[in-house]
């Protein structure tokens, strides 16, 4: 989602009512976009899915406004809606990685896994750079036993981002599972270099090389 600076969110907020009257005079989907995003950003999620649907009523065709309402509609609880906002999102654009990864996320809530990881593949087939379908994806093929695929999963998301502390401590884990212990190790090794106040990376190497040796 797109973030405003605090000095744009503090103007924004202070000059609504100017906003308002742009938005009714120009067909203002931008300015209704990011006041929304503000609000959004502040939690004040019945004021955002208002600004979302006045952007959507400014131009139907808003991409961005659809998603991010679903994710604000989504925190509210109110997740029926919200997929129908995501789906409202692809219809306009069918390979938008973000929505089908939050389709994927609510799927998975729900443990319609199948469907889940459908969603997730779909998001990762039409990017290279969104770490997160991967990071699901792998959980689900950890959970099916496929640690082979999970793993390949978590070294994409490390192509993306060789920092991912995180993700070095799943593939960590899923080598150990898989019976690889010493890459496992390597993993761990790294992700406590790239994070030296990681406790999980720390017990998890630890807990390596008891099994090791």
């Amino acid at each position: 989602m797109y973030k405003l600076t605090r000095e744009w969110s503090f103007l924004y907020l202070q000059s609504r009512p100017l906003v308002y009257l742009v938005m009714q005079r120009t067909g203002g989907h931008f300015h209704a976009g990011n006041l929304a995003t503000i609000y959004y950003e502040q939690r004040q999620l019945d004021m955002a899915i208002h600004c979302y649907n006045q952007a959507i009523l400014c131009d139907s065709r808003f991409v961005e406004a659809y998603n991010n309402m679903g994710n604000a509609l989504k925190d509210a609880g109110r997740v029926e809606e919200a997929i129908n906002c995501f789906q409202s999102c692809l219809v306009l654009q069918a390979n938008h990685p973000q929505a089908l990864t939050n389709l994927g996320n609510i799927y998975m809530e729900w443990n319609m896994i199948s469907t889940a990881a459908s969603f997730y593949k779909a998001a990762i087939a039409v990017t290279s750079g969104l770490s997160s379908p991967l990071n699901n994806l792998a959980v689900i093929y950890k959970q099916q036993g496929s640690y082979a695929d999970a793993i390949a999963c978590y070294t994409e998301v490390l192509r993306i981002d060789p920092t991912a502390a995180d993700a070095l401590v799943n593939r960590g884990n899923t080598f150990k599972e898989f019976g690889r212990v010493a890459e496992a190790i390597q993993d761990y090794i790294q992700a406590v270099t790239i994070r030296p106040n990681m406790a999980e990376a720390h017990a998890n190497l630890a807990s390596a090389y008891k099994d090791r040796y």
